[in-house]
Order: C-alpha cells, then structure tokens, then sequence
C-alpha cells in the first residue's frame, strides 16, 4: 500500500521503517534504469483499493453503521406487521433503514468509494453516501411531513431542496480545486432553505414528538454541508476515521432513531387524524 499517499487517512502516523534506517550497501544500490522507472510507476497510479485500504477505524465504523440500519428496518417491518393496516409513516421509516443499510454495506464493501489524487491533497470520497442520502433524506423528511399536516405544495418544496442540496454536495465531492466550493455553496443555499421552512413550522407542530422531530431533521439537514467542508470533500480538517464516526452516528440518528421515535409514538401523533394516516397504505 502507498503510505506516502494514504498515510494522511490512518489514525496514527506509520512506524517508521527499519530497513530504511540502515544505509544500504552500495552494491545494492538500484540501477539507473530501475530508479528512473520508479516515478513513473507511481504516477501511473496509487495501488489504493477499498475495502482493503480502509484504516481499521473506517471499517468499523461503516460496519455498525450497515448493521445498525439493518437492525432498524428489522425493528420497523416488525412494528408496522403488528398493526391492523400497514401506514405510510411506517414504509417510510421501513424503506429509509433500509435503503441506509445497503448504502452503508455497499461503502463497507468498496462499493462508491474512490480515491480522488487530482486535488490538492489525495481524498477518499463515498460517492455510495451520496446516494444513500438521496433516497434516506428525502424520505424521512417527507415523514416528517406527514406529521406536521404540510400541503402537498409545501410537501414538494421541501423534499426538492433536500435533494438538489445532495446532489450539488455530490457534484462537489467530484470536482477538483476551488471550483468545488461554489457547489458547496449551492449545496448549503439549499439547505438553509429547508432549515428555514422548518423553523417556521416548529411554532405550529401540534406535539412535542412533531417538534423533536422536526429539530432531529434540522440538526441533520445543518450537519450536512457542514461536514462536507471540514471533511476529504472539503478542508479536510477532519481525519477520515472522525468524518466517518461523525456521519454514521448522525445517520443513525436521523433515520433509525427518527424512525423509532416516531413509530413507537405513532398513535399519539396521528389519533385525530387517521383518514390521512392510518388508513394509508402500499401493497
């Protein structure tokens, strides 16, 4: 593995190499045409590779991400069977987990990772995280939604802005240089744009559980791009293992622990109101 590209990404700087220490014989010494082959062997690429290249932290955490999401759509099936109709909120918080979990996997495993070496520094961007978001966060904020009685116009608003705000991180996270912050821009324009709307609607959520719920979906919405800046997208002033800690517990938050307070308050939220919810369902 290339530790002069990759070493950046471990928790702890590499110990340093014994052989190196010891001044090599000159009969040993490479030949010209051996050294010279060297550097263009490394430009021709980095030898990184995921799921083997991952610090043992990365692995861990993603790990617990896939299995924390999977046990959360488990926990989600098993209480919308115990009703007498499956509702929506329920698929919803069904569909979510488990789209999580196979994005979550999928990044485990070394799929929709790549290793970015055109920027100023070589990053590890989860392009799989990006596409888990664009199915997980717009279901859960049209959920949320469902609870606070929004119009469909207000409905449609909302799940837009949270999906042109991925897809522009997204768009980011693939460009090189300082052109990649004005997508963090655009990114973070929409984001407050959903952030905004739901402030708005915190004063006139019916319950407490609308309104925890509503904060648990702003505080994921303002994590989003801010995360982007200080991780490999953007600064990089984060380690690779603190970004991934710091997303997995915020998903897992945003989706299983969204998910399960909401189901397990399902009737005190939706009593009045069962036309609208209760009696929805998919096949």
């Amino acid at each position: 593995m290339p530790m002069n590209l990759f070493s950046m990404l471990q928790d702890d700087a590499p110990p340093a190499d014994d052989a190196a220490a010891t001044p090599a014989p000159a009969a040993d010494a490479p030949a010209p045409d051996a050294a010279a082959a060297a550097p263009a062997a490394a430009a021709g690429g980095s030898g990184v590779s995921f799921p083997d290249d991952y610090p043992n932290s990365v692995k861990h955490f993603l790990l617990l991400g896939a299995i924390g999401m999977f046990l959360g759509a488990i926990c989600f099936l098993v209480l919308s069977n115990q009703r007498a109709k499956t509702t929506l909120s329920h698929a919803c918080c069904f569909l979510l987990a488990a789209s999580g979990a196979m994005s979550y996997y999928a990044m485990w495993s070394g799929l929709g990772v790549s290793y970015k070496e055109l920027d100023t520094t070589p990053r590890v961007i989860f392009l799989g995280r990006y596409l888990g978001h664009l199915i997980t966060m717009p279901l859960a904020l049209y959920n949320l939604t469902l609870v606070l009685k929004a119009d469909f116009p207000s409905t449609f608003a909302l799940i837009g802005y949270d999906l042109m705000m991925v897809l522009a991180g997204a768009m980011g996270s693939s460009t090189v240089g300082s052109h990649k912050y004005i997508w963090w821009c655009v990114s973070l324009a929409f984001g407050a744009l959903v952030v905004v709307d739901l402030a708005k609607r915190v004063s006139d959520a019916g319950s407490d559980t609308a309104k925890i719920l509503t904060y648990i979906t702003i505080f994921s919405t303002c994590f989003t791009p801010l995360i982007w800046l200080l991780g490999s997208e953007g600064t990089a002033a984060l380690g690779l293992s603190q970004e991934v800690g710091l997303v997995t517990i915020v998903d897992l938050v945003s989706t299983v622990g969204f998910g399960l307070y909401l189901t397990l308050n399902y009737d005190a939220v939706f009593e009045d109101d069962d036309e609208k919810a209760d009696s929805q369902q998919y096949v």
